[in-house]
């Protein structure tokens, strides 16, 4: 009898001690996968360079870079009278957008946008390719928020996720205010970007159509800073 309750105290004691190095062997490995997974870091802005639009990357958050528009939209009552419908068109591009480049291929997980106006239509590309002929088939989508409009001016995080060296940003321009100031202002940006659709533009904008056409110059979006965190 004494016998059996040895083996049986025994072999119970065999069953907690493998449960624990079952245990032990568990909760070492994911604490050394923890340790050896870096927190995320924010990159500093000497390691990136956005040659168009360097205030974007400057680590400043008071300075604010505005994307290039190139283009109007012409906005007209077509039909007759008595099935006139408004009719709004784009001349030139509508798209705008900024490429920053990292010093070198990195983990990036995700990075802030500081808006500093409305951005519509808000999209990110990235690539972890140099420049080659067959460069811009390289960059793959960035899926997090992907289109969605950003308005106020708090930081948006948008994941990443994967190893890049550019990164292109993309947006929707705005329509410009109609103010003769903001008029004259336009055209003189305008004529520095696209002189002919500037020359069409100030033509039309001394004119009273009698059909109520009305030609709207397009403006970029304004961003303050976009943040880069990654692993070194």
């Amino acid at each position: 009898m004494r016998r059996k309750w040895i083996t049986y105290n025994f072999r119970c004691s065999l069953k907690i001690l493998n449960y624990l190095v079952v245990l032990t062997l568990i909760f070492g490995v994911s604490g050394c996968a923890m340790l050896r997974e870096a927190p995320s870091v924010e990159l500093p802005p000497a390691r990136l360079s956005c040659p168009q639009h360097p205030a974007i990357v400057d680590g400043d958050l008071e300075t604010v870079d505005t994307f290039e528009a190139a283009g109007v939209i012409r906005k007209r009552f077509e039909g007759t009278n008595n099935r006139r419908q408004y009719q709004r068109q784009v001349i030139g591009s509508l798209r705008t957008g900024a490429l920053i480049k990292l010093n070198v291929p990195t983990y990036i997980d995700y990075i802030e946008v500081y808006p500093a106006s409305t951005i519509p239509h808000f999209t990110l590309d990235a690539t972890d390719q140099e420049k080659s002929s067959k460069w811009q088939l390289s960059f793959a989508a960035v899926e997090d928020k992907r289109t969605e409009k950003i308005e106020g001016t708090q930081p948006v995080k948008f994941r990443i996720g994967r190893k890049i060296l550019y990164l292109r940003l993309g947006a929707n321009a705005l329509e410009a205010p109609e103010s003769r100031a903001d008029r004259e202002t336009t055209l003189k940006e305008l004529q520095q970007i696209n002189p002919e659709i500037a020359d069409r533009l100030r033509g039309r904008w001394k004119k009273t159509a009698a059909d109520g056409e009305m030609w709207i110059p397009l403006k970029g979006a304004a961003i303050r800073e976009v943040k880069f965190y990654g692993r070194e």
